[in-house]
């Protein structure tokens, strides 16, 4: 485990590439987890693309006029290192849950009296979502607005709470009651620590080739070089335009130092998309072997598990044998957990689960049939 650990720590970006059912994306949990890492783990596929990685527009719930609207939100892995980089934050201070929980109780005691409450320039009620809501149905407009608990904080924060920077006054009255009333603490901004130790974030991304690698990652392309961590490789990106004042990355998107990437991959898949040369030098690359991982079987099949190698290394050394095959395409010790299943017949796991994907393995080959059946007697021991 250690070596794999040191090749993560030294490169910051690790591919563990290997024959299918060598427990890839199990090694990387396990490398996260040796770590006591923070994790997120994703899986791509080919409609994965930059808006679910890094940001994007997506819809807003609708509000209480029943209006949707679009918003920029960030993606799976810049929110992942939004929270790496808050993590590295030290000194701040927030008691802002606190007290917007104490306020949310105010409001809906004075509502239960048959009272709304008068925050700045307006009375205000609820609305479902445990928002502030303000509604003027006495007048002729009908006009009414929700400020959520996020508004609030981003003034809170001195930024803006909403892009077009409405309503921006009435956000700060509200920060300004709670501080009045609750004794909420006037923000901090915290810095940021240049050494977090054993402050690591692990992000895993399974399948990594099964995606149009370049167009998930964008700008980013530049930024996950080992050699551009932190501010040094901050960049701008397709929505800088839409950052809220106050943001971390307002500037510019940058990966923090205390982030790191594993992906798993197989070169086999015939509907992967190609893993080009200048984003492959970006990681370090490891192949598991199936058997290097047959630790596995250790306490799952131990009845079965000196008949499994014996069948395992026979028929992988056949696989090897086939023009047109090698080592990517052995058969990993993941299949052999399956014995546990059919109580060790290795038939049933032959009928089941090996036969369809070696058939596969020999599509289009003109001696397929006799092929299969070599592979199956080297399985069954014979050879």
């Amino acid at each position: 485990m250690q070596k794999y650990i040191d090749l993560l720590l030294n490169n910051k970006n690790l591919i563990l590439t290997g024959a299918p059912g060598t427990g890839k994306t199990y090694l990387a949990k396990e490398i996260a987890k040796a770590l006591n890492a923070v994790t997120e783990f994703v899986q791509f596929h080919p409609s994965y693309d930059y808006t679910d990685f890094v940001e994007g527009l997506r819809p807003t719930a609708p509000d209480d006029n029943g209006n949707i609207g679009f918003g920029r939100k960030d993606g799976a892995f810049k929110e992942f290192c939004r929270k790496a980089l808050k993590a590295n934050t030290t000194n701040k201070v927030d008691n802002f849950d606190e007290t917007w929980d104490k306020l949310l109780v105010l409001v809906k005691d004075n509502l239960a009296s048959g009272q709304l409450t008068k925050i700045g320039s307006w009375d205000f009620s609820l609305s479902t979502k445990d928002s502030l809501k303000y509604s003027s149905t006495n007048t002729p407009s009908q006009y009414n607005f929700t400020i959520t608990k996020q508004n609030v904080y981003d003034a809170y924060q001195n930024k803006k709470a909403r892009p077009s920077g409405a309503f921006q006054k009435d956000m700060e009255d509200v920060v300004e009651y709670m501080k009045e009333n609750f004794q909420l603490k006037d923000y901090q901004e915290g810095t940021i620590l240049q050494e977090a130790e054993n402050n690591f974030f692990v992000f895993i991304i399974d399948e990594i080739n099964r995606a149009e690698i370049s167009k998930v990652f964008g700008e980013l392309f530049f930024s996950i070089d080992a050699g551009y961590r932190g501010e040094k490789g901050r960049v701008k990106t397709q929505y800088t335009n839409l950052q809220n004042d106050g943001n971390d990355f307002k500037e510019g998107f940058y990966i923090p130092e205390n982030v790191y990437i594993i992906g798993t991959m197989n070169d086999i898949d015939r509907s992967v998309e190609s893993f080009d040369f200048a984003m492959r030098r970006r990681f370090a690359w490891k192949e598991i072997k199936a058997i290097d991982r047959i630790s596995m079987w250790d306490g799952v099949i131990d009845d079965w598990k000196d008949e499994a190698l014996k069948r395992m290394l026979s028929l992988n050394t056949k696989i090897e044998s086939i023009q047109g095959l090698n080592s990517a395409f052995h058969i990993g010790p993941a299949y052999f957990l399956k014995l546990k299943n059919y109580e060790g017949s290795f038939d049933q796991l032959w009928d089941n689960h090996l036969e369809g994907l070696l058939f596969e393995y020999l599509r289009g080959f003109p001696d397929s049939d006799s092929r299969l059946n070599e592979l199956k007697t080297a399985y069954e021991g014979v050879i």
